[in-house]
């Protein structure tokens, strides 16, 4: 989360560093706040050290009268009072009508590194190699794992979910697709993974790409991938997670040899409908009022449509407050007038994904297809958008497809208990191994072990 730092006049007896923990419905939040005086003003940030999120700026910072004050985007307001030694603030965050307490003491807390089992160990049962892919205005860089024995399955290209994410789709300490390439090569496949452009090893720049750039990375990836030694000749299919699903089916409809594609959490409704359900199904787990929520999904595609028409023009914050106005939503809506937001709203590549309609896309790919997703996904509605996508694929007359929602798994396929991102951080599982296996079955069905190229010439 991402706050906008305010001060004002402050009394002495605050500053320092104080941490407590919060507990957002049965799971413990540690908070670690930062609490200074600059140019005769507070000023606040605060630290979730099982979220990996650091300095986070804090809104409204006020401290008069023994009595702490400070806002926030997602949580709410906090308001804690100063204990008489000095050495506790006790208070709560209020946000609508939900109150979570916070006991703040002094220092900092010990900050340990997070059990993360699944994250693969040696002795591996494959080989690892670097691999570069080189574009005219980038170089991407990725690791290549394949058995050792070189009898190999097929060949796979993982492709990552929007944002800038290096080769194993890190997120706070999982590394999912380490995992699922480890799994998958163990069976035989050869698994390319790649740092998105601009990250980690990979060169380029990300402020003006837009999806069809990503489209064109893989495209080049694919290409790179079937002219290794070990891999001309074997088929080569496609993984993709979140809006990789979608790149990965705009790839598999562009050309003609990709093997198969594996969606997993990838879209099938619009960018519109898959932001309307989320924030919609988010304001009803609050409690929201059914008028209000339902105010706030014609307000968000109404929203979304306009970003699609306009092009490139940019939108600002009194459109926004116009549009949320229009549909009575100015208090649902008040974190799409966020400036973070609005640049998001800006940005070349997000608008980009905007225009893009998953169905007209996804009735063009003849590859096989496997689509799977978590029942418990809190960002791309696992009921709506695996039926956008059965819709699509049986009216396209697709031969091979296979549509799998999974019970009790979220958006990274963790094993979960809400699905919401919160508990991201919290789970020591990366992948769960259901997961692993649905994806695995299904391709192993497809495809036979055989020797590669490499290998058949050297026993010869």
């Amino acid at each position: 989360m991402a706050f906008e730092k305010t001060g004002c006049s402050v009394n002495d007896g605050i500053e320092g560093t104080w941490n407590g923990v919060i507990d957002l419905n049965g799971t413990p939040v540690p908070i670690v706040l930062h609490l200074a005086v600059r140019d005769s003003r507070l000023s606040a940030t605060a630290d979730f050290p099982k979220h990996y999120r650091s300095g986070v700026d804090l809104l409204d910072v006020s401290f008069a009268g023994g009595t702490l004050r400070f806002g926030t985007r997602n949580m709410g307001a906090f308001t804690g009072t100063l204990s008489g030694d000095g050495a506790q603030i006790d208070g709560a965050f209020l946000n609508k009508d939900q109150r979570y307490p916070l006991v703040l003491g002094t220092g900092d807390i010990r900050r340990d590194e997070p059990a993360r089992p699944q994250t693969p160990k040696p002795p591996f049962g494959y080989d690892s190699e670097e691999l570069w892919v080189d574009r005219a205005d980038c170089r991407l860089a990725g690791t290549l794992t394949i058995p050792s024995d070189r009898k190999i399955r097929a060949g796979i290209l993982l492709i990552t979910g929007s944002g800038a994410m290096d080769r194993d789709e890190t997120v706070f300490g999982h590394k999912p697709f380490w995992v699922l390439a480890d799994y998958l090569s163990r069976r035989g496949y050869a698994v390319l993974r790649l740092d998105n452009r601009g990250v980690g090893a990979s060169t380029g720049d990300r402020t003006t790409h837009t999806l069809a750039d990503d489209v064109d990375d893989m495209s080049a990836a694919l290409d790179r991938l079937k002219e290794h030694d070990d891999l001309r000749g074997v088929p080569t299919g496609l993984i993709g997670h979140s809006v990789g699903g979608l790149t990965g089916a705009q790839l598999a409809a562009r050309r003609g040899d990709v093997a198969f594609l594996v969606s997993m959490a990838g879209p099938g409704l619009s960018v519109g409908e898959t932001f309307a359900d989320r924030e919609c199904d988010g304001l009803e787990k609050a409690n929201a009022d059914p008028v209000a929520i339902e105010r706030h999904r014609a307000f968000t595609l109404a929203l979304y449509e306009n970003l699609r028409e306009r092009n490139d023009a940019p939108i600002d914050s009194a459109e926004i407050t116009a549009l949320a106005e229009r549909f009575g939503a100015t208090q649902t809506a008040v974190v799409k007038n966020s400036a973070d937001w609005i640049a998001r709203f800006n940005e070349p590549w997000f608008r980009s994904l905007v225009r893009c309609e998953p169905a007209s896309v996804l009735g063009r790919v003849t590859a096989p297809l496997l689509a799977i997703n978590g029942n418990l996904d809190a960002q791309v509605r696992a009921a709506t958008n695996l039926a956008a996508m059965k819709r699509v694929l049986e009216t396209s007359g697709h031969a091979d497809f296979r549509i799998v929602e999974l019970a009790g798994l979220n958006h990274l396929f963790q094993t979960c208990t809400t699905g919401l991102p919160y508990e991201y951080p919290a789970i020591e599982e990366t992948f769960a191994p259901r997961a692993l296996q649905t994806i695995g079955e299904w391709v192993d069905a497809r495809f036979s072990v055989q020797a590669s190229p490499a290998e058949n010439s050297r026993s010869k």
